[in-house]
């Protein structure tokens, strides 16, 4: 019988197959993940913890698509039989209830502790403090919001936007402030593991230089002399990170299971991207032209480029658009991603007063009505061309819009080079 714990149990059997697959490199276990399934993130950072045994892996797709690619390839290379994915869950379950155990001072769940689907009523009702104490939490760190998805997401902690860090670090003194204690003596523990990683994390934050001076509003890793230090900070952010989402979700779901957060908290989980909200809502980014007798012309991207008119001058802005058949919505923030590859995805923000001073943000939408939000395409070009300067090259962009929730709607994404032509526009003219 094996007496070793459980994640390291999995962290070994993990490397074993990886060996018996021919020992590929983290950067060709995600070129394999990418062609098979383009969302899936099998990147270095989320990798590395998992064969190193620092974090157990979220159950969800991209797990699987790791067990499924190597075993695969182990077969190919050493003839290695397939133990299933059946066999593989299993392993992983074991690490994330020991993980969960650790995380709750060693008290495993009492049977029925989680409500199950046939009613609320097969579990203790939950303290009224508690609740207090959770709404605060889920307040200050909303799991659907923008913070989070990003971090999950990141390939590597180089460049952080300062919309994630603010998120991140403003929580941190308002939950050190917070001097009441869970009644539920499982929940205490959770929430004191939450607040260490969330410590750490904010510690490599701050060890990062603001370099929004520059143009992109974002932390970024400070040079301390050669790639080798920088690369060792960056993987202990990256760990730092990982640490934290990890107790992140572990207190996140063990307040979902006792009825402490409500589903629109809980929409969006590790284990795959999506708004949490029943909201339809269409996200556009759009080129503005500056008409003659004033204002701004917004044109879809796609035909803004064949346009020719001397009544308009341009383009000279961006703009996203969004809409929705619902009413009293709020779009709170809208931005542009742009990916770059092997480089972190970085949002541009829009600013909160539009062309001329106008405040355009937030906005309200009607009933099948649309709003806007404009910005100088320069801000977003001399982006490109600073990125550009250090050998990165951006392959795609898209469009985003955040509600006050923090609820993330996307457009689609945009090649870059369909781009270019607005960008360089602003530095010819």
């Amino acid at each position: 019988m094996d007496d070793r714990p459980a994640a390291e149990h999995l962290a070994s059997a993990l490397r074993e197959l990886r060996a018996k697959a021919g020992s590929p490199s983290y950067d060709t276990i995600a070129a394999w993940g990418q062609r098979q399934n383009p969302a899936v993130n099998l990147s270095k950072s989320k990798l590395s913890p998992w064969f190193n045994g620092i974090s157990v892996p979220a159950d969800g797709r991209p797990f699987t698509t790791l067990i499924e690619l190597l075993e695969a390839r182990a077969l190919q290379k050493s003839r290695t039989p397939k133990r299933g994915l059946p066999a593989w869950r299993a392993m992983r379950d074991a690490a994330d209830q020991e993980r969960r155990r650790a995380a709750s001072g060693g008290h495993a769940p009492a049977p029925g502790a989680i409500p199950s689907a046939r009613g609320a009523s097969e579990a203790p009702p939950p303290a009224a403090a508690d609740a207090d104490k959770a709404s605060r939490l889920l307040r200050l760190l909303p799991p659907d919001g923008l913070w989070q998805s990003w971090l999950r997401k990141a390939e590597t902690m180089v460049r952080v936007p300062l919309v994630v860090s603010k998120a991140v670090c403003g929580a941190l003194p308002a939950l050190e402030d917070d001097q009441f204690t869970y009644v539920d003596p499982e929940l205490q523990p959770a929430h004191e593991a939450m607040l260490e990683g969330l410590r750490a994390l904010c510690f490599e934050l701050n060890g990062m230089t603001d370099i929004s001076d520059e143009g992109p509003q974002v932390l970024e890793i400070s040079h301390p002399g050669t790639a080798a230090e920088r690369n060792d900070l960056n993987r202990q952010a990256c760990t730092a990170r990982d640490r934290f989402l990890s107790v992140y979700w572990q207190l996140v779901n063990l307040l979902n299971g006792r009825g402490l957060a409500s589903p629109k908290d809980v929409a969006e989980s590790p284990a795959g991207p999506g708004s949490g909200s029943s909201l339809d809502i269409t996200v556009e980014l759009q080129a503005g032209y500056t008409m003659a007798h004033g204002g701004v012309a917004l044109l879809p991207i796609e035909v803004a480029g064949q346009v020719r008119s001397e009544a308009f001058s341009g383009p000279y802005f961006l703009a996203v658009r969004a809409a929705t058949g619902s009413t009293g919505v709020q779009i709170a923030a809208v931005g542009i991603d742009t990916d770059y590859g092997a480089e972190v995805q970085l949002p541009y923000l829009f600013p909160p007063r539009g062309p001329g001073g106008k405040e355009q943000l937030p906005f309200d939408l009607g009933s099948h009505a649309g709003g806007h939000a404009v910005a100088n395409a320069a801000e977003l070009g001399h982006g490109f061309l600073m990125i550009a300067e250090k050998g990165g090259t951006p392959r795609r962009v898209r469009a985003f819009a955040r509600l006050g929730s923090g609820t993330l709607f996307y457009g689609p994404w945009i090649p870059a080079t369909d781009l270019l032509p607005f960008l360089t526009t602003v530095f010819t003219e």
